[in-house]
């Protein structure tokens, strides 16, 4: 087992004074995502909601059938990913939030103790299941191509992750108390980040973003330094307010923009050049 080593010393404060305020938009939700081109989406039970760049809403998908959406993945805004864990279903959608398969019933693969779903860039999607407690890759055609040696070699007994995504061909897996599990895309093991990070993070080439306490870090990839980012528009570092009082629950950076989520709506900030 692995020590569980974390990082507390914090190298830095940077104020993100690039951005600049544009917007805030009303529309509650229990998770929101964004993606590099400026677009969000909005999950409430079993409704997606997209909206534009503009900030105005331009698609929805529901499933009554599947229950209510578990995670969403929006790594490949073309071919979208989500999982219903109560019915133990997957269904990608298109940039229109249109189906593009039938669902997809996981018990009728033979995996049915699945916790975590990410897509992957190769065309099919990693399962966390936990009767082995490993990861597993299926591809395009539903068949088991790779999967991970079992975890509580690197965990112990008890494993319970929160949060699963698939960057650059590597997928990190997050274990609180052990830190952020990565794989390489034949699902060998590769590192641990010695990240404590309570559930989601946003992976992007070379940083790793999230959220504790109310505070937005960084985490560079390459050197292990950690960085408190100071959102704009606030005094203290590292945290914000929603418009109406509500409290940050979530940032994520695009490359124009920064998004602050909250259960009431999302606030936009855009790159100044």
């Amino acid at each position: 087992m692995l020590p569980a080593i974390f990082i507390s010393v914090l190298f830095r404060i940077l104020t993100l004074s690039d951005y600049q305020f544009i917007q805030s938009v009303d529309v509650g939700g229990d998770m929101h995502f964004s993606d590099p081109m400026g677009n969000v989406y909005v999950i409430r039970d079993n409704n997606l909601k997209k909206f534009s760049a503009k900030h105005v809403q331009v698609a929805v998908y529901t499933n009554t059938f599947l229950g209510n959406i578990h995670s969403v993945d929006i790594s490949d805004p073309l071919r979208i990913l989500l999982f219903y864990k109560d019915y133990r279903q997957i269904v990608w959608v298109d940039n229109f939030l249109s189906e593009i398969l039938s669902p997809v019933w996981l018990d009728g693969m033979g995996i049915d103790q699945v916790e975590l779903v990410c897509s992957s860039s190769q065309g099919g999607f990693w399962v966390f299941n936990s009767l082995n407690n490993q990861l597993q890759y299926f591809d395009v055609q539903l068949q088991l191509v790779h999967e991970s040696p079992t975890l509580n070699i690197l965990t112990g007994p008890d494993i319970s992750p929160t949060f699963m995504i698939e960057k650059s061909r590597f997928v990190y897996l997050n274990v609180p108390g052990t830190g952020i599990l990565v794989f390489d895309r034949f699902g060998n093991y590769s590192k641990t980040l010695p990240v404590d990070v309570p559930s989601v993070f946003q992976v992007t080439d070379r940083y790793l973003y999230f959220m504790k306490e109310g505070k937005l870090f960084s985490y560079d990839l390459r050197t292990a330094e950690i960085v408190r980012l100071e959102l704009p528009g606030t005094g203290e570092p590292g945290q914000a307010n929603f418009p109406h009082g509500d409290k940050i629950l979530k940032a994520e950076l695009q490359p124009d923009f920064l998004f602050l989520f909250t259960r009431k709506g999302y606030s936009v900030y855009k790159t100044i050049h």
